[in-house]
């Protein structure tokens, strides 16, 4: 099958959308399948033969996230050499849009994944813009899913989200998986030398969070919380791996809750090093309330670490309650309990360590990706039979 994947960020860009992409993509290719990219071009971009990129306006503040302006006439014989069987959008605007009118005049089908709950980041738009802005996002999206054949969503609660915008199209449930061979518990002795890398004592339990240090993450709640979880167990150290536009906040925030010698902040690190954290870590706790999955708690389960996440969105087709971590509402309290419990019951952690690499083979990448080949059949046979 010949798939073209159309969206507003790729390589070196790296986020979720690009993560999951990278992923499936790989994935798609051992399976005998091609891919290809379309997305706008980037300064910084190497060359790859099976990445198609157009023309883009860059503004200074969003690098990553480029407008890009292509024409239709210009793609569609690229497309027909290509001979591309089916389009599969990952962004609702330009490049969504841009894909959605390529398989109208090819006749061919096409499919959406809803990766972002975009009406949770209007945030970083001034506050006079963002009531609008939130009822636009609804509207398109209501608007780009009714024009697709299917839509995919990684988790069970953005089906009623999206039923709640008005989507009238066929959704399905499909997460993103992971390479499970990737994650792993590292051993006391290596444990020991990452740790000693990071100038961080072995004897610590580490809570570790991994993501964009950004303010959808909810990271000064986490911050607050783990004030009041250092206070009751002195051996408990967090970790955040990310770099974001919040890291000077959280800095000051850190100094302001007495936090500078029980908080380590690696910035960013490459995929490898960021595995080993999940592998070395206590617990790993997740704050955020606007994932639509979540893969970095999929990661910790198959790292045999125990999460510990606000029930909302994504996380609850992730974390097991009571099982491989904890579900809790957004509140402190219950939240440093939960924590706590963890730390301090030692049997009960292990027994979740256990049932979190098992739950984890959940979300094995061949499986999924076996699923997202028979959504492509199913839709290519519809599409053929008219």
């Amino acid at each position: 099958m010949r798939i073209g994947f159309f969206t507003e960020c790729y390589q070196p860009t790296i986020n979720g959308v690009v993560t999951s992409m990278e992923t499936f993509k790989k994935e798609l290719t051992k399976k005998g399948h091609q891919v290809f990219i379309f997305a706008p071009q980037h300064p910084k971009a190497l060359k790859q033969p099976d990445v198609f990129r157009l023309p883009a306006t860059y503004l200074p503040s969003y690098p990553d996230y480029p407008l890009t302006w292509p024409r239709l006439d210009h793609l569609i014989p690229l497309a027909q050499k290509l001979k591309l069987e089916i389009i599969h959008t990952q962004h609702i605007f330009l490049m969504g849009g841009l894909g959605q009118q390529l398989a109208r005049r090819l006749h061919l089908p096409t499919l959406h994944t809803y990766h972002t709950m975009m009406t949770e980041y209007t945030h970083y738009l001034p506050k006079i813009f963002r009531f609008l802005a939130k009822k636009a996002i609804i509207f398109r999206s209501r608007q780009f899913c009714n024009r697709t054949d299917l839509v995919i969503v990684p988790s069970t609660p953005i089906v009623e989200v999206l039923r709640g915008y008005g989507v009238k199209k066929p959704i399905e449930v499909l997460p993103t998986g992971i390479e499970l061979k990737q994650f792993r518990k590292l051993d006391e002795q290596t444990r020991y030398l990452f740790l000693k890398k990071y100038h961080l004592p072995p004897e610590k339990k580490i809570l570790l969070f991994v993501g964009r240090l950004a303010e959808e993450k909810n990271l000064l709640f986490l911050l607050e919380c783990f004030q009041k979880i250092a206070k009751q167990s002195k051996d408990a150290h967090l970790v955040l791996v990310g770099s974001g536009p919040l890291e000077p906040i959280i800095r000051k925030e850190i100094e302001r809750l007495g936090l500078v010698k029980k908080v380590t902040l690696t910035g960013f690190l490459p995929k490898p090093e960021t595995n080993k954290f999940f592998g070395t870590a206590t617990l790993f706790l997740f704050p955020s309330t606007t994932e639509t999955q979540g893969i970095v708690l999929v990661e910790s389960l198959a790292s045999g670490t125990p999460a510990i996440a606000v029930d909302a969105l994504g996380p609850k087709d992730i974390i097991l309650d009571h099982r491989d971590g904890f579900l809790v509402p957004l509140n402190q309290k219950i939240f440093v309990e939960k924590t706590l419990l963890l730390l301090k019951d030692e049997k009960m952690r292990r027994r979740f360590e256990e049932n979190a690499q098992q739950d984890a083979r959940r979300f094995a990448i061949g499986k999924i990706t076996d699923r997202l080949i028979q959504i492509y059949d199913a839709l290519k046979d519809s599409h053929q039979k008219g």
